[in-house]
């Protein structure tokens, strides 16, 4: 009984071993380039608002979101792409680019897969492009 209990436990400990770990959806794009955005849920974005997306380090990416920085964690787990909650300064701009700052934020939070072609990257919602940006 005894020997039972312990092969159990040993092969419980093996499988949860085996548990895919996330991954970095992001892992193509080399370090520290930066990503211009240029459309944003379907809009471009204006003239002389910056928006950028770099990644830094595995697991992490950061920017401007239009009037501020921002940095966070991005990450993979089973096919589903998931963007951490977005630390940044908290800066007050006009009223034009803080719309586009509440907007990129809202939509990077829905984003659930990373598309990356040539120069080109989308961040993608459901298949559809929410985020886009280029070199």
């Amino acid at each position: 009984m005894r020997a039972i209990l312990i092969g159990a436990v040993l092969g419980a400990g093996l499988l949860a071993g085996c548990k895919e770990e996330p991954r970095d959806p992001l892992e193509a794009v080399a370090p520290n380039v930066i990503w211009e955005v240029v459309e944003i849920g379907g809009k471009p974005v204006p003239d002389g608002v910056e928006v950028t997306l770099t990644h830094p380090e595995k697991g992490l990416i950061a920017g401007a979101s239009g009037c501020n920085r921002y940095n966070g964690r991005i990450s993979e787990h089973d096919g589903r792409v998931r963007i951490g909650e977005l630390a940044g300064t908290r800066m007050m701009c006009p009223d034009a680019m803080m719309q586009v700052e509440e907007d990129f934020r809202s939509n990077i939070a829905r984003v659930d897969a990373v598309k990356i072609a040539d120069d080109r990257l989308e961040l993608l919602s459901g298949g559809e492009s929410v985020i886009v940006a280029t070199q």
